[in-house]
């Protein structure tokens, strides 16, 4: 039964199903969906800088998107492309993981249905390299070396833990749930307490602590990351809004698990897998370390939730739904002689299921509907604004300033150069040059009627010309849909023709 495997436990038919559920995303941006959604688009306009702190978040996410633009320009397929070999990592590192807990069979089998999950295969397209889908990468990364480190002392594993600990609380700070929840196995299980007599653990935490050292200082001298983490949390709330929150936490789950959920469930009624819920205090130490870790996060995320009002939301799930691939893959078995089979009924099903839809989707939005975002024809709106721009003055603009569902799309589509900001983020973007605006001038560009209101209330003195309307046509769909933009010119200092 072995011969139909590789050594590492992959069927050929899961190694298909994994590059198909990684490559799918990819396929569908080049072929349907060119143009990168807003959050993505915002924070490749902003790793353009390379900023310690943003006016929201930490600047990981940010600067991935800077690294791409850098190689590839805003290419929305490009984005898609990196955020799926940043998954690929974390599935690899997910699978190295499993292998201490389970056989290797099963743990190509529960990596396989982690790949081809609703969130792996859909989310890309509106998510690429954000916070949320970039921890898939780095929380099974800093598990894993923990372990690793733990049971062979070796010092690259222990460095490793400490890198990939700072990369993924400079992806998003409830990297700290994690490390709370590590915390809490590494103290409840006997042998694991043994780390904290070993140099390696605090040569890593001091690794961590020097990779995120400069933005933790920027952000405390500049407040805005902190404001903004403040802001999600709006003190103990009534019955009903908790319970709304708490379905969410558990909603969060759903994308990542359910495929799969549904697939096991099927083999176990069919007698092709056996479920069983093995003895905890039989359980090899690794195994409990990892169930303690689940449970600690889902204990952190329900004080928070319930003591401090948390406003969770479902796409927060998606790293606790893949960590807890590890708890959960120990409770099925293979059922005699049965392992090929569902291997390849596996494969082909869910190959089935998302090629249909695949097709599904490209064929609605080619011929009969249209995405206003990805479908955006950023760039063309960009190359008119321009032109206009280059008509009148000879150098500029320093800036693209407007609402932002619009100025990000536009000002990375107008070249490696463009400098684009949301009004609302200005005053806390600390790249945000004044000089520049005032001497290169700016394109004011929008979609929201009361921007241009906004940047006169912001910048009063400087003037805008009258308000212009352009119309291009929307990417990919045979509708006919297009889309309107307005703009201002900001005339630059002494720089007309």
């Amino acid at each position: 039964m072995d011969r139909t495997l590789s050594r590492s436990g992959f069927s050929i038919g899961l190694i298909g199903l994994v590059a198909f559920a990684l490559l799918l995303p990819v396929g569908l941006a080049a072929l349907v969906f060119p143009t990168p959604l807003y959050d993505t688009r915002e924070l490749v306009a902003w790793g353009r800088h390379f900023p310690l702190v943003t006016p929201v978040h930490p600047p990981m996410m940010v600067w991935a998107g800077g690294i791409v633009d850098r190689l590839f320009g805003p290419s929305g397929t490009a984005i898609v492309a990196a955020n799926q070999i940043c998954l690929a990592i974390g599935l690899a590192y997910l699978y190295a993981t499993l292998r201490l807990l389970v056989e290797r069979g099963m743990a190509a089998y529960m990596v396989a249905l982690t790949a081809a999950s609703f969130y792996v295969v859909f989310a890309p397209l509106s998510w690429a390299l954000n916070a949320d889908i970039l921890q898939l990468m780095s929380w099974p990364a800093v598990l894993y070396h923990f372990l690793r480190g733990r049971s062979t002392d070796r010092w690259l594993h222990w460095i490793l833990f400490g890198v990939w600990t700072a990369i993924a609380a400079l992806t998003k700070y409830n990297a700290a749930v994690l490390l709370i929840g590590i915390a809490a196995g590494a103290l409840a299980v006997p042998s694991f307490r043994a780390c904290l007599r070993r140099p390696g653990l605090y040569v890593a935490a001091l690794i961590g602590v020097l990779l995120i050292l400069p933005h933790v200082l920027a952000a405390l001298q500049v407040g805005t990351t902190i404001h903004y983490g403040e802001r999600h949390f709006k003190g103990f709330g009534s019955a009903a809004d908790t319970a709304r929150r708490l379905g969410w936490l558990i909603v969060g789950y759903l994308p990542i698990l359910l495929p799969g959920a549904v697939i096991l469930a099927i083999s176990v009624t069919r007698r092709m897998m056996l479920w069983r819920v093995p003895r905890f205090v039989a359980a090899s130490d690794e195994l409990k370390f990892v169930v303690i870790v689940n449970i600690a996060m889902v204990a952190v995320l329900l004080v928070l939730i319930v003591g401090f009002g948390l406003e969770y939301i479902a796409r927060y799930g998606a790293p606790f739904a893949e960590l807890s691939v590890l708890a959960l893959a120990p409770l099925f078995v293979w059922a005699a002689d049965r392992r090929d089979a569902v291997m390849h009924q596996t494969a082909a099903a869910l190959g089935l299921v998302y090629g249909g839809l695949a097709i599904a989707v490209s064929v609605i939005y080619l011929f009969f509907a249209s995405h206003s975002g990805l479908q955006e024809a950023t760039a063309q709106a960009a190359r008119m604004v321009l032109d206009d721009w280059n008509s009148k003055y000879a150098c500029g603009p320093g800036y693209f300033l407007g609402d932002r569902q619009t100025v990000y799309g536009i000002g990375i589509g107008a070249g490696p150069d463009g400098d684009s900001m949301a009004l609302e983020f200005v005053p806390k973007a600390r790249w945000f040059d004044r000089n520049k605006l005032t001497t290169k001038g700016a394109v004011l560009i929008y979609t929201l009627p009361q921007v241009p209101a906004n940047f006169a209330a912001a910048f009063p003195d400087l003037a805008m010309s009258e308000e212009k309307r352009i119309t291009v046509p929307v990417l990919r769909t045979h509708t006919g849909k297009t889309k309107d933009y307005f703009y201002r010119l900001v005339p630059p200092k002494d720089c007309g023709r």
